[in-house]
């Protein structure tokens, strides 16, 4: 049976800034800093909160996707931080169902039928892992697929689940789009300051926070 998942100092810092107004947030930091469980555990937070919600996780292999995501991180995630909440994972179309009928899609960006299938559907969170193999337009293409409005309750309240955009990498090169984006705030097309720069955020967390 997996432990239960306790939160370090650091990755509680990690998670405020995931749930902030932010609408763009990159976790960067080496191997087994805990990113990847922390935006998955994001992703699937978020699903739970509001039904009938979609949400995507994509790396540019497919085949990376399902082995690391689908057959390792998120299944830890669900049985170690939402041990109550069933869910099913169909393993043809790989899409994880949960009970209030919310979706996560798992794909990559590598297989033009693929893409177009997942990409072919709107989602309230997108999680790009893994981006230093992500071309810049292959993520534009990405970014037009969040648009999924959907609704949750909260103290009787009715609220709109905000658009959330997550990436994670390796510390980028200052080549790298990302970079540009997160660090610089410029577009990496254009090298002009990015006109929502404070809807761009960036946090490192290093193996030792983890």
């Amino acid at each position: 049976m997996s432990a239960p998942f306790a939160l370090t100092e650091k990755q509680r810092e990690a998670n405020a800034l995931l749930q902030s107004s932010a609408k763009h947030i990159l976790l960067e930091g080496g191997s087994r800093s805990g990113k990847t469980l922390l935006l998955t555990r994001a992703v699937c937070a978020r699903a739970i909160k509001a039904p009938k919600s979609r949400h995507a996780i994509l790396r540019f292999h497919f085949k990376d996707c399902k082995e690391s995501i689908g057959m390792d991180t998120l299944p830890n995630v669900m049985s170690r931080c939402f041990p109550q909440v069933p869910y099913s994972l169909n393993k043809q179309d790989w899409i994880a169902t949960l009970p209030n009928k919310s979706e996560i899609w798992l794909g990559g960006l590598d297989d033009k039928d693929r893409t177009e299938k997942v990409l072919g559907k709107e989602y309230a969170t997108i999680y790009l892992n893994e981006i230093s193999q992500i071309s810049y337009s292959a993520r534009n293409l990405a970014r037009t697929r969040l648009a999924q409005n959907v609704t949750y309750a909260h103290n009787d309240e009715i609220r709109q689940l905000a658009l959330k955009m997550y990436y994670d990498c390796n510390p980028p090169s200052k080549s790298h789009w990302s970079y540009r984006i997160f660090h610089q705030r410029i577009d990496p097309e254009t090298k002009m300051a990015l006109a929502d720069a404070d809807n761009h955020k960036a946090m490192r967390i290093n193996p030792r926070d983890n």
